[in-house]
Formats: C-alpha cells, sequence, structure tokens
C-alpha cells in the first residue's frame, strides 16, 4: 500500500452506499481495498489522508461538454483562432476538476483540439479530467453544429466520417440527429438526417466497436435513433413518455443538459434566437426528468458548455423525482457505465482508479452540498485546483 484515506463518511461502495468511519487503501493509483476504521492500525510508513471531517465519493462524470466553448454564441467561438479555443480548454479542464468532475465526455472540438488536451493531461503538462473524445462531431451540411464539425450526407459519407473519427483517436461517435439551440434557423424537433442515414451511422459505429451518441431533442428522428440502438440520447428535451418507454426497452441513455438551458435563457448579449429556445427548453425539462424517472430510463448528466456545475443537473434530477441516491449514482456509476469505464471508475472499490472526491456536508441529505468540493483526488494523487 502506498496511501490511506480516512473517510468520516463514504458513498459510493458497492454494497452498502453509504458507509462510516472507512479506510481507502491505495495502491499505485487504484484503489486496493475499502476497509472499517475501527481497529485499524495503519502502518507507520504509509501516508495518511485525514479526509475523516468529509463525505467521501466518486469522482463524478460528466458526460456531455466542450472545452474549447464557454456558454454564448456558438458559432462566434467556432470562428475565433485555434489559439483562443485551446487555451479556454486549458481553463476549463481545470474548472471542471475543481468542481470534482474527474472524467469527461466531450462532445466535440475544432481540429482535433481534444487529443491534444487528452495527451496534455496525461502527460501531466496540464490539469484536468480524463477525457473520453468524440474528436470532430458528424452534422449534415449546414446543419446544427456544422461549424465546429465534419459534413457528410448520406450513407457513404457517414461510414467515411465514422472510420476517419476512429482513425483520428475518437473513443466514441457522435452525430446531430436534431437541430439545436445554437444554430439559427435550425429546429429543435428537425431531423437533421434521414432515417436511412441515422440507421448507417448506428449500425457503422457499432461495427468498428464505439459507442455513439445523438443530439437529440425529441421527434421522429430521435425515435429513429432510439429504435436503432443509439446508445446516448443528448438533451432529450421533447422526448415523449413512448419515447421513454422505448428507451428502456433498448437500453438508451438519456444525458440531461439543464443547466445550459437555464444558464443560457438568461445570458446577456445571446442571439434572440438561442435565448428563446433555450428558455423554452428549461421551462419544459423538469416534466421531461420526471418522465424519465417514472419510466427507468437510464440518466446521465452534463454541463455542456455551462461548465463546472454538477449541482444544477443534480438538484434538477431530485427536483423531478430521483432520490438523492439515485441522482449522486447519475453523476457517478451510470455517467462511467455509458462511457464504458465502469470497471475503473463511478464507485469505490477493489481494482479501480483512486478517483475521489471530499465534499463538506453530506448530499445524501442535501444534494446542493455536492458543490462543497474540498478536495480532488485523481489516479490517488491530490489535484492542485482549489
Amino acid at each position: 500500500m502506498d496511501k490511506i484515506i480516512h473517510a468520516g463518511r463514504l458513498l459510493g461502495a458497492p454494497d452498502p452506499f453509504i458507509q462510516k468511519e472507512m479506510m481507502v487503501i491505495l495502491e499505485k493509483d487504484k484503489i486496493e481495498d475499502v476497509i472499517s476504521a475501527e481497529g485499524y492500525r495503519p502502518p507507520e510508513s504509509v501516508e495518511i489522508v485525514d479526509w475523516s471531517g468529509y463525505t467521501v465519493m466518486p469522482g463524478l462524470v460528466d458526460c456531455h461538454d466542450h472545452l474549447g466553448f464557454d456558454l454564448g454564441n456558438e458559432e462566434a467561438q467556432a470562428y475565433q483562432s485555434d489559439f483562443i479555443n485551446i487555451l479556454k480548454g486549458v481553463h476549463n479542464a481545470r474548472l471542471i476538476l475543481r468542481a470534482g468532475i474527474t472524467t469527461l465526455r466531450l462532445m466535440g472540438e475544432k481540429n482535433g483540439m481534444d487529443m491534444a488536451w487528452k495527451q496534455a493531461i496525461e502527460a501531466g503538462w496540464m490539469v484536468g479530467p480524463r477525457l473520453v473524445t468524440s474528436c470532430r462531431l458528424i452534422a449534415r451540411t449546414g446543419g446544427h453544429g456544422w461549424y465546429i464539425g465534419m459534413e457528410a450526407d448520406g450513407v457513404d459519407a457517414i461510414h467515411t466520417a465514422i472510420r476517419t473519427q476512429l482513425k483520428t483517436g475518437a473513443d466514441f461517435i457522435k452525430i446531430m440527429v436534431t437541430g439545436g439551440a445554437g444554430t439559427a434557423g435550425s429546429g429543435l424537433l428537425a431531423p437533421e438526417y434521414t432515417d436511412e442515414e441515422i440507421v448507417a451511422a448506428v449500425t457503422e459505429a457499432h461495427r468498428c466497436g464505439m459507442k455513439i451518441a445523438g443530439h437529440a431533442y425529441g421527434g421522429p428522428a430521435s425515435r429513429t435513433a432510439i429504435e436503432c440502438g443509439m446508445d446516448s440520447l443528448e438533451h432529450g428535451v421533447y422526448l415523449t413518455e413512448a419515447d421513454m418507454e422505448r428507451m428502456v426497452m433498448k437500453g438508451t441513455y438519456l444525458v440531461v443538459t439543464y443547466g445550459v438551458m437555464v444558464a443560457a435563457g438568461k445570458l446577456p448579449d445571446l442571439p434572440q434566437f438561442m435565448v428563446e429556445k433555450c428558455t423554452a427548453a428549461a421551462e419544459h425539462y423538469m416534466e421531461t426528468i420526471a418522465l424519465a424517472k417514472k419510466h427507468g430510463v437510464k440518466v446521465a448528466i452534463g454541463g455542456d458548455t455551462y461548465h463546472g456545475d454538477p449541482k444544477t443537473e443534480l438538484e434538477a434530477l431530485v427536483r423531478g423525482g430521483f432520490s438523492n441516491e439515485a441522482a449522486l449514482k447519475a453523476g457517478t456509476i451510470a455517467g462511467a457505465e455509458l462511457v464504458g469505464l465502469e470497471d475503473l471508475i463511478g464507485s469505490i472499490e477493489k481494482g479501480k482508479f483512486a478517483d475521489l472526491i471530499a465534499i463538506e456536508g453530506n448530499p445524501m441529505d442535501d444534494i446542493s452540498d455536492i458543490a462543497n468540493v474540498a478536495a480532488v483526488m485523481k489516479g490517488a494523487a491530490i489535484q492542485p485546483v482549489l
């Protein structure tokens, strides 16, 4: 053993979920064991991290963000210098890690930036969470997000786009199934691709051994995405009860991005079309979350340019009917499963990375305490973010 964490309260072990006065024993960057602190006498040579006054839980998993973009006019930011977007990403990675998010799923960046950030974080050149990347999102010509994505029309072009992302090093694929808030003239329920193109994208991504995420607010294209086995729908604001029922049958995740809708609707100088779309979406979103809870849809959370505020997402889940425990699991183990790292992150148990956070208070009593991050550990190393 290299290090021992004394946890006053532990959340996120497989069984039971809540434990008191525990010792988390670390070996290199992994958890070696989790045992009761009662009567335990650690070796004198081992470093003790005293988190006895905190709630200790797994690092959070944010399943939807863009490091190179901030909340605001997305198309205008896409036209900024690559240097500006890269530096934004360096800043935002630190901000996100500070919020207790130790794993981040990137949903589309410019010009290979996500791969550069991933390399820099792994090499220790910059501070940030573990990155799971999609490289460039796939959009139809002139469709939502075309200004940061790879435009592809027709089955053959979509196949080529997916294979190109795989060649670049993508961990998964993202495709724009419906329109979005950030593109003028784009309807949130309007299909961006034909049914044939959507089916082809899912089939090819899975053939290549990758999961595929669909930007989708609802409507007929979203239903096609669910039916053909898309792994997650992002946003999903206007999904219906029937859609939710099919998602459960197909095992499709819903990635909730409530906070960005609320914040964008209040942002000064935002294009009026974005304000109107985001305000309407925020007003409807709680109904969608409640439907997801009612039907047992698998839910994960995402900040989506509203960086480093998991509290807002988890509070929304609780208001929508999720228990505090279920909300915390959406932000940890469910996210880990969606990104395909459930064997390495998302819970506190032997063999997993020592990605842990110390929280002042108890989010099982008050979910808003998740914002009170006192310390962040990634791979057994305390992170220099606070």
